[in-house]
């Protein structure tokens, strides 16, 4: 079942409470396609969302009806993890099947991964499922690649990743150019947030809307061949910017904020130590990265609030695209897969943003519904965003690529309850986290430590590798964690 902390936000909301009630008499299913032709796929790609979402009781203020319907019409992975806290190596890994530590790119310095010695003539999924007869659409923000011009069609504008057969893109979405900051004048932009102008110059809070209508169009339509439709949201990346309605679904005098010890850094060997030691004239600079700056200015609420308001925006456009779904020739077989590139703090461990490796950073939302997926279904075992690819590839029905690290969700599709033995290892730079049904375990470039024990200790306050060191039952845990890290960074895993 779900950690008990969880599990208790869950069950205060009524769909979710019949959802854990309804497991218990699911019984396996086949998963299937109609003998006459194969499945399509909707996958929905969002940017930066953590479990702020109603599904997975990750914030009291949540408000997320679209995606949690489609949770409540399929199965929701309660302890599904990225494998790297950045976009570019955690939709390089997904996209390609492989882990950041196999191509190298382990976080957004690095390019693309066509242009990794070694690596420009990986398959990737739309490529697999080209060559198997399936249209490819890639709408708004996918996979990080190169632009290139290619001619148009009527899903296409001038511009065209080569990973999909019809692409449509900008230049990238979350940065709106607005004139003036909405709460200040300083700094780079993609830290601000607030309440959009009402003007022409910016009817939307980002280009979401229009991805949205595309996917539509294609949904509505009718296809000679099978398709995949990669459904890219922008929000809730940053700037946090979104219109006027959903900032007032969240009033900010009802924001809670997320339980920050004063103290809970002390036990971090390595980043207690690294990137968050400031001068004066840096904490008088303004951004969403900077905890004093926030924290002396009273700006938290008005941050979360922003991000809330920012999901429920994205959340909106879900919900039209899932009704265009119903509305469409192919409701009935359509598998539909919702998930996040990674995690956001805000205000754990005083850290803002990604690119860490605790549990808010790496855990998102991940949902699947369709042909025979058990309506209502919760897993909680351990997995990984890398098993897209080979799920996809056995549900299309067709022979995944040898190069594939990552393993098939099917049997946990056919029954949540069925036997896992894979933990998720997420890697940023040099710095890897493994994450099993109950620890996370974090080790750092220079050999630093963390462990956390989820069962006891859901929100991660008490680094056992610190402060258990000397207990015989945590020194037996680290040496499993370790054994099972370095097999899966070596490739071995058999």
């Amino acid at each position: 079942m779900l950690d008990k902390k969880s599990q208790s936000k869950i069950l205060r909301r009524p769909l979710f409470a019949l959802a854990l009630i309804a497991l218990t008499a699911i019984v396996p299913l086949s998963l299937t396609a109609k003998e006459s032709h194969r499945p399509n796929f909707l996958i929905f790609i969002i940017d930066d969302l953590n479990d702020y979402v109603g599904a997975l009781g990750g914030h009291p203020n949540a408000s997320t009806p679209n995606i949690d319907r489609l949770a409540g019409r399929g199965m929701l992975f309660s302890n599904a993890h990225c494998n790297s806290p950045v976009c570019n190596p955690s939709r390089t890994s997904l996209f390609t099947g492989l882990r950041p530590t196999t191509t190298g790119i382990t976080s957004n310095r690095f390019g693309w991964f066509r242009e990794v010695s070694g690596f420009e003539e990986v398959k990737t999924l739309p490529v697999a499922l080209e060559e198997k007869g399936y249209a490819t659409f890639g709408f708004g923000k996918t996979i990080h690649a190169k632009k290139t011009a290619q001619p148009g069609s009527k899903w296409t504008n001038s511009l065209q990743y080569p990973e999909f057969q019809h692409w449509n893109s900008y230049n990238y979405g979350p940065i709106l150019k607005i004139r003036d900051h909405l709460n200040f004048k300083m700094g780079d932009h993609l830290t601000d947030w607030g309440v959009l102008p009402k003007s022409k110059e910016y009817p939307l809070a980002s280009h979401d809307a229009t991805i949205a209508e595309r996917t539509i169009n294609l949904l509505l339509d009718e296809h000679d061949s099978p398709f995949l439709v990669a459904c890219g949201f922008y929000r809730p990346h940053t700037p946090l910017y979104a219109q006027q309605q959903w900032f007032d679904l969240h009033p900010i005098d009802e924001i809670t904020l997320p339980e920050a010890p004063a103290d809970d850094r002390d036990d971090l060997v390595y980043f207690g130590k690294h990137g968050h030691k400031r001068t004066e004239a840096e904490i008088e600079a303004p951004g969403l990265w900077n905890h004093q700056w926030i924290t002396k200015n009273g700006k938290a609420r008005a941050i979360q609030q922003a991000y809330l308001a920012s999901t429920s925006s994205m959340d909106a456009e879900v919900g039209r695209v899932l009704d265009a779904l119903e509305e469409s020739p192919h409701r009935d077989d359509t598998y539909i897969i919702l998930f996040s590139d990674h995690g956001w703090n805000l205000g754990e461990k005083e850290h803002w943003g990604k690119a860490a490796l605790w549990e808010q950073t790496t855990r998102v939302p991940f949902i699947a519904a369709g042909p025979g997926i058990p309506a209502g279904a919760i897993c909680n075992e351990p997995v990984e965003l890398l098993s897209l690819y080979p799920t996809v590839a056995e549900l299309a029905e067709i022979a995944a690529p040898a190069h594939l690290e990552g393993y098939s969700l099917r049997p946990l599709l056919e029954n949540p309850e069925a036997p896992w033995k894979h933990a998720a290892l997420t890697t940023f730079s040099d710095h890897h986290a493994l994450r099993t049904a109950r620890h996370r375990y974090i080790r750092y470039a220079d050999g630093s430590e963390e462990l956390y024990d989820h069962d006891t200790d859901p929100d991660e306050f008490n680094n056992l590798a610190v402060s258990g060191a000397k207990h015989q039952e945590v020194q037996k845990a680290l040496a499993t964690l370790r054994s099972e890290m370095d097999k899966i960074l070596s490739g071995n895993t058999q």
